[in-house]
């Protein structure tokens, strides 16, 4: 059964509770959310020689899968701002936000910062989710070395 409809509300009515509960705090509980699938079934494969390849293997892994259409990236200093195209998550976002829930959670971004971090040696952190016409629009602080 596929009910993609479904799926995001039950992904909204349990972040709406972790908010409710946590407030602004539940970010900081959530950033595993989305990896654990790419972890089984990609394992090191997404894990290249840098960063920066490692994040375009990240993206092409979440456009394979179906979640996103594709990806554009910034960098300026430790600042990765990731625009989502076309993302599966979209509609339960909306729908939080039109519930006066922020975003505190992106699983695309967690799967991105989960990979990068393995390289650069730190955790990164997702500091905001924006939209726009095309997706939404990850903001991640990097920490750790990204001079690549």
């Amino acid at each position: 059964m596929k009910n993609d409809d479904y799926l995001n509300s039950i992904i909204k009515d349990l972040t709406e509770v972790l908010w409710e509960e946590h407030g602004t705090g539940a970010r900081y509980r959530t950033p595993l959310v989305g990896v654990d699938y790419f972890q089984k079934k990609y394992g090191s494969q997404l894990k290249k020689s840098n960063w920066l390849e490692t994040l375009d293997a990240v993206l092409g892994a979440l456009k394979e899968e179906g979640l996103i259409d594709g990806a554009s990236y910034e960098r300026e200093d430790f600042i990765l701002t990731i625009n989502f195209r076309s993302c599966l998550h979209r509609p339960m976002e909306k729908q939080l936000i039109d519930n006066g829930v922020n975003i505190i959670n992106c699983p695309c971004a967690n799967v991105v910062m989960h990979f990068v971090d393995q390289l650069v040696g730190k955790y990164s952190e997702l500091v905001k989710v924006d939209f726009n016409e095309d997706g939404c629009v990850a903001t991640i602080c990097v920490m750790g070395n990204i001079s690549a």
